[in-house]
């Protein structure tokens, strides 16, 4: 049965529950701001935010902001609509360019965007801020974190995830919850680390155009013309989308994706699991009812985030893979 993002949500946020139950000594206040470590991230992380940035998981999400990647449709004049943040008017936008074959272009977030939610948190008493991003070799983000957090008023240690969608989103949901429960900034930045390289993201498109449009395809640049008459089933490997088994057609490379998924699933301590989609529900949802007996939490069926499906395309499907984080804060 496919489970809604409400109910993966809920259940990931009792695990902060459950987590906090298990602390010995007196545990600590969940809603404590002051003297605490903030998380930030951007918006290729996937979880569900609200206009504000803010991560709509509860308690779990109170301490965490999500920056947007802005992104560029090319129109008729031959300039550029900038879409700052997500919003339905991109969604029917980005769908209708990439289904043209309009030239679609993403962009890092600003120093500035992400200065000014730094000295933000520092107002809201946050002791120091942990901005956890996609990886460094997809996109600037992580050196516009740096930047920014050279001015700020409070410590932030940037941490490059060489991940995106949901293999982020589990690190910095990891890493929120291990400040929520006490936990020192190096302590958050290790367990944003360790659940980003524990993590595999797997994908497969109909096509490379997107990627290719986009240069998000470096490492595939040499072998890409023996590509193109197959479906390749890709990951993320170091930072960079690079091909992991060259099926036919795409039933097949499903077929892959599907069993690679659940071995490495079978490998993990209470894997979670998440499946993304663009454009393509039906085979999303098929996916994530097929891998809800390997997860321990819902799976899932979460809309490729716009940063993100402007550059697989339509019809693209990804599934992230993380096993549960379980190291406890040292207090």
């Amino acid at each position: 049965m496919e489970h809604s993002v409400q109910e993966w949500a809920r259940a990931s946020e009792e695990e902060l529950y459950a987590r906090r139950s298990r602390l010995s000594g007196r545990r600590p206040s969940l809603k404590r701001r002051r003297g605490r470590i903030a998380v930030v991230t951007d918006s290729s992380c996937s979880l569900p935010t609200d206009a504000e940035g803010q991560i709509r998981m509860g308690q779990l999400g109170a301490n965490i902001t999500s920056v947007p990647i802005p992104v560029m449709i090319e129109t008729a004049q031959h300039d550029a609509q900038i879409y700052a943040g997500a919003s339905s008017e991109l969604d029917r936008d980005l769908a209708l360019a990439v289904a043209q074959g309009t030239p679609v272009r993403t962009s890092r977030p600003s120093p500035g965007r992400l200065s000014e939610v730094y000295h933000r948190l520092a107002g809201q008493g946050y002791a120091g801020i942990v901005s956890v991003h996609l990886s460094g070799k997809l996109s600037g983000t992580v050196e516009a974190a740096r930047l920014a957090g050279e001015d700020s008023r409070i410590p932030v240690s940037v941490v490059d995830s060489a991940q995106t969608g949901l293999s982020l989103g589990h690190a910095v949901l990891d890493a929120a919850m291990t400040a929520q429960l006490g936990g020192s900034q190096p302590e958050v930045v290790r367990a944003a680390e360790e659940t980003a390289a524990a993590s595999q993201s797997l994908f497969v498109v109909p096509n490379l155009e997107q990627l290719r449009r986009g240069g998000r395809i470096n490492a595939l640049a040499g072998i890409l013309g023996n590509l193109l008459w197959v479906k390749p089933l890709l990951h993320i490997r170091d930072g960079e989308v690079q091909p992991l088994e060259r099926p036919r057609t795409l039933p097949r490379a499903i077929s892959r994706l599907t069993a690679r998924v659940e071995d490495m699933a079978a490998e993990m301590d209470r894997p979670r699991i998440v499946v993304h989609g663009f454009g393509n529900p039906a085979q999303a949802r098929e996916l994530a009812e097929a891998f809800q007996e390997h997860s321990a939490l819902p799976v899932p069926v979460v809309p490729l985030p716009p940063a993100l499906a402007a550059h697989l395309g339509l019809g693209a499907l990804a599934v992230c893979v993380s096993p549960a984080h379980t190291a406890t804060p040292q207090r």
